[in-house]
């Protein structure tokens, strides 16, 4: 028997929740279509963010 299981990871930043230019950044990991936020506490500057590949 054949089993199929998928796996994503997405990264993103709170820019409503801002503070000095600052956004908490999370994660998003999603298994077998069920999915998990998670805080990564750890802050970035929003100029520096790149939302299309999710990065610094």
């Amino acid at each position: 028997m054949r089993t199929q299981s998928s796996f994503a990871l997405l990264f993103w930043i709170e820019a409503p929740r801002t503070k000095d230019n600052q956004g908490m950044v999370y994660a998003r990991v999603t298994v077998n279509r069920k999915r998990v936020n998670i805080s990564l506490k750890r802050k970035v500057n929003i100029s520096d963010w790149d939302s299309t590949s999710g990065k610094v």
